[in-house]
């Protein structure tokens, strides 16, 4: 879509598949070339030049391909731990699967299988149409791979593994009163909007974010996790565990 409010004209070209988007200059601007009677410039035979120029330098590009590569690297973890599902608030799912012995790509029904380049960085075949996608895992503080990052649009973007769910009955089970080393209490609190949280008299609440079985962790740091231990089907105490240790407060 584009206009000339001063002129009073506007174009909207309309293209099917990412193989026609380069048309739409083509179209716009031999258009207003016969609105506005203009001379009309060869465009087509212009970006058509440009075009293949642009091919041929992709071409001795992708020949250097992996030029970077680390050799003699291993990836951090097993093929399996690399595997789920992996989301941004903006950009959706990445779904990471295994077939084979090999990692397989799903990001908005883009599948390839992938072969890992070093390290954690796992790469697709370079597609004619899709291009090349490129995936680094990272490590949390506990050692689980946790989020996956590869370069979309104008930066470079983080997916985050998708936390396991527990149902409301459960975390409903998990909200009640603990006891602190300090002889005080803090309240876990639940809420169906919210989910977990910590309440302590003069601090602000901390939300409980889930991650694995009944582990959580705390948006504000990564290297902190919380732990509901269980004693014949009940609720016997929370244990935290940061580099410094791990407190026990148990249920009262």
């Amino acid at each position: 879509v584009s206009f000339m409010p001063q002129e009073h004209v506007g174009v909207i070209v309309f293209v099917i598949g990412d193989h026609c988007a380069s048309l739409y200059n083509t179209v716009s601007y031999n258009v207003y070339e016969r609105l506005l009677g203009m001379d009309q410039t060869p465009w087509s035979e212009r970006f058509l030049k440009a075009r293949l120029l642009g091919k041929e330098a992709s071409k001795e590009a992708r020949s250097k391909a992996g030029i970077g590569q680390v050799k003699g690297t291993q990836a951090s973890h097993p093929l399996q731990d690399f595997t789920g599902t992996y989301e941004h608030p903006a950009y959706g799912l990445l779904t990471i699967g295994l077939k084979d012995g090999q990692l397989q790509f799903d990001f908005h029904n883009i599948k390839f299988p992938m072969t890992r380049f070093h390290y954690d960085r796992f790469d697709t075949p370079d597609d004619e149409r899709y291009g090349k996608w490129s995936v680094n895992f990272q490590t949390s503080p506990q050692g689980d791979v946790d989020k996956a990052t590869m370069s979309l649009d104008e930066g470079e973007v983080a997916f985050t593994r998708k936390a396991e769910t527990l149902a409301p009955d459960v975390l409903q089970k998990l909200a009640g009163t603990y006891g602190t080393p300090s002889g005080g209490k803090l309240q876990v609190a639940y809420s169906e909007e919210g989910g977990l949280r910590i309440v302590m008299p003069g601090q602000p609440d901390t939300k409980l974010l889930p991650w694995k079985g009944l582990q959580f962790r705390v948006p504000e740091f990564a290297d902190v996790v919380f732990e509901f231990v269980m004693e014949k089907g009940q609720v016997a105490g929370l244990k935290q565990r940061d580099p410094s240790g791990e407190f026990l407060f148990p249920r009262k």
